[in-house]
């Protein structure tokens, strides 16, 4: 059995809900919803149908309202008979068949032509003998007969509302320590996984809530994989609360996954093993919380000329395809000193001489540049300007120095 609402009233999905988990809204002044399984606890149609009335009165809210055992008939009903309608099963099509042609939802031209026909209600349209209707009319013509007769469904979709993975637990007795908080929340995973599994699903995103005595605390922690791990999942939110703890006791926790599709890979036979992304995710929440959310990463370029600009971005661990092998000969790497070694340089006239520096010094025989670079200038935060020299010393070792603003600075040495 459904039930549909129309009105012009915010509160019909409300309204719906408080009867059904099953609710469709039709367009912005119409709802159906399923009502079976109700009259065990409510009583037949009619019974149902007063309660719905009772429940709008309420809410403020002024509809019609039909129940049929088809979705399609009680739309129709509801958007074209005033007040409350129940429709017993088998007569739909009488039920119906006095409501105009035109409140079918079909196009303004095939209207037209019904009416070019003498077709002017819905009876009429149910007496037309179908074959005739598929000769002219096509499918659709079917199908208008069908929601003549009140035994149509096709502009009807209902669906399940779609879970929230999101529990919440009252403490009896506030909690400062962090260790029963962790139990707390460890159960509240292993119950949000256990739905998530049964969904086919994972998560890419936990979100701890702890309501404290005077102020509310969040914690939100981004996944860069799927996971539906449990226990993975409570080491990183242990070590993002160990890192930050709650500054006062705790009276409630509420935990949410957001659900995702999960991480499907197929592992190459010649590819190296590495570790499991769980595992690697944890190392890395492990280290973030050691050395500062802006250390550990992965490096990407900057859109800047800037030597050595980078910046760290949560690491991904999507597969690589490999790429074509070039043979350009042999290069040159470069290894970078982070953070550049302070040096002094001795020079004779305009020719470098010797350097020293906290881990290289040597006499300089030979030295190409400089190369003056420079850039941003538009900004006082990354503008930069230094002269560039690559230089070999006696142990045939080859550097890069620069200075800038007076001082000499060791940047790296090239393999």
């Amino acid at each position: 059995m459904y039930a549909c609402l129309w009105g012009r009233s915010a509160h019909l999905v409300e309204l719906a809900k408080r009867f059904s988990p099953l609710v469709e809204p039709v367009g912005t002044d119409a709802a159906v919803f399923s009502i079976a399984g109700l009259e065990r606890l409510i009583g037949d149609a009619h019974q149902i149908a007063s309660e719905i009335s009772c429940q709008g009165a309420k809410l403020g809210v002024t509809a019609n309202l039909a129940i049929a055992a088809n979705p399609s008939a009680a739309a129709l009903a509801a958007r074209n008979i005033a007040g409350v309608t129940v429709i017993p099963a088998g007569r739909e099509a009488e039920a119906l068949a006095a409501i105009p042609a035109a409140a079918l939802p079909v196009s303004a031209e095939l209207i037209t032509t019904l009416s070019q026909w003498g077709i002017r209600t819905l009876g009429e349209l149910a007496a037309l003998p179908e074959t005739g209707l598929v000769e002219r009319l096509g499918a659709q013509g079917s199908r208008l007969r069908k929601l003549a007769l009140g035994q149509g469904d096709s502009f009807l979709e209902i669906h399940p509302p779609k879970p929230e993975y999101t529990i919440r637990r009252q403490l009896d007795d506030p909690a400062s320590l962090l260790e029963p908080l962790l139990f707390l929340v460890s159960g509240q995973l292993h119950e949000l996984t256990s739905q998530l599994h049964r969904n086919g699903l994972a998560t890419n995103r936990i979100t701890v809530d702890f309501t404290l005595e005077r102020s509310q605390f969040r914690r939100v922690l981004e996944l860069p994989v799927p996971m539906r791990d449990a226990p993975a999942l409570l080491k990183q939110v242990q070590v993002a609360l160990e890192a930050d703890p709650p500054a006062e006791p705790v009276l409630a926790v509420q935990v949410t996954l957001d659900p995702v599709q999960p991480r499907v890979l197929q592992n190459g036979l010649f590819l190296p093993a590495a570790p499991e992304p769980e595992k690697l995710q944890t190392l890395l929440a492990r280290l973030r919380a050691l050395l500062g959310e802006e250390s550990v990463g992965s490096p990407v370029n900057l859109n800047t000329h800037r030597p050595d600009a980078y910046r760290l971005r949560n690491c991904t661990f999507e597969a690589g395809v490999p790429g074509e092998v070039r043979h350009d000969g042999l290069r040159l790497s470069f290894r970078y000193f982070r953070p550049p070694l302070m040096a002094h340089v001795t020079m004779q006239g305009r020719q470098l001489r010797h350097i020293a520096s906290a881990r290289i010094t040597g006499r300089i025989v030979l030295a190409a540049g400089p190369w003056r670079t420079s850039g941003d200038w538009w900004t006082s935060q990354t503008a930069w300007q230094r002269d560039e020299w690559d230089i070999v010393l006696e142990d045939n070792a080859v550097y890069r120095i620069y200075c800038a603003a007076g001082k000499w600075f060791l940047e790296g040495n090239y393999d």
